[in-house]
């Protein structure tokens, strides 16, 4: 079995993803928070449906976030870890309040293994 410690990676790599443009989470998640007068937006990674529940339906951004799970499962797979040893993945979204554009966010990821303990990373 592949030691725990590697979540600590995986909640690195998924937020970096996150804040890339790869994802495709920018600049629908900017423009829907804005909308719904929000800086700050979780996605949870690990439920049935990541969308968050106070940002009106946008296609696009539906899209991106169901692709984000995607790939959070296949940077776990490529850690060599399997799914039940993740009860919990969120990612949370700050925007500025003095921003210019939908595209920049700080994204912190938090991961709790089925060990317990609670595995977090911050891409700014």
């Amino acid at each position: 079995m592949a030691s725990m410690k590697l979540l600590q990676s995986v909640a690195h790599d998924i937020a970096h993803h996150a804040q890339s443009g790869l994802s495709w989470v920018h600049p629908h998640l900017g423009q829907a928070c804005r909308a719904a007068g929000s800086l700050v937006v979780q996605i949870q990674l690990t439920g049935d449906d990541p969308y968050p529940r106070e940002l009106a339906p946008l296609g696009p951004l539906k899209l991106a976030l169901s692709g984000l799970c995607e790939k959070f499962w296949s940077i776990l797979a490529a850690h060599h870890l399997e799914r039940s040893s993740v009860t919990q993945a969120r990612l949370s979204f700050s925007f500025a309040e003095s921003r210019r554009d939908d595209y920049l966010s700080e994204v912190a990821a938090s991961i709790t293994g089925s060990n317990g303990r609670t595995y977090e990373a911050r891409v700014a």
